[in-house]
């Protein structure tokens, strides 16, 4: 397992490149929805992006449900990584390979 750091910051996320952190950006993914932006836990390049909801599935398109705690964030359904094939999921805070 893997924690998942959170960076408020979307240049340092982008610039440090950490396997397994993420960013936040509440200004993308519709009016109740995010974008989640995160480095693969394996260690691949990213970043890669997916649209969230909070506590809730978006509709339309691929998206997940996400429990709204950066501290300990959780996503339903698990992620696969199409790049570098990794699957898994994120659970209060923790990445964890399938």
């Amino acid at each position: 397992m893997r924690r998942a750091i959170e960076f408020p910051d979307p240049e340092a996320f982008r610039r440090v490149k950490l396997p397994g952190s993420f960013h936040v950006d509440l200004t993308q993914g519709g009016p109740k929805g995010a974008a989640f932006w995160f480095f693969c836990p394996c260690g691949c390049e990213g970043p890669n992006r997916i649209i969230v909801g909070r506590r809730r599935k978006p509709v339309g398109g691929p998206s997940w449900c996400w429990n709204g705690k950066l501290s300990e964030p959780t996503l339903t359904p698990s992620i696969s990584n199409m790049g570098c094939g990794w699957h898994g999921w994120l659970r209060d805070g923790y990445w964890e390979e399938a």
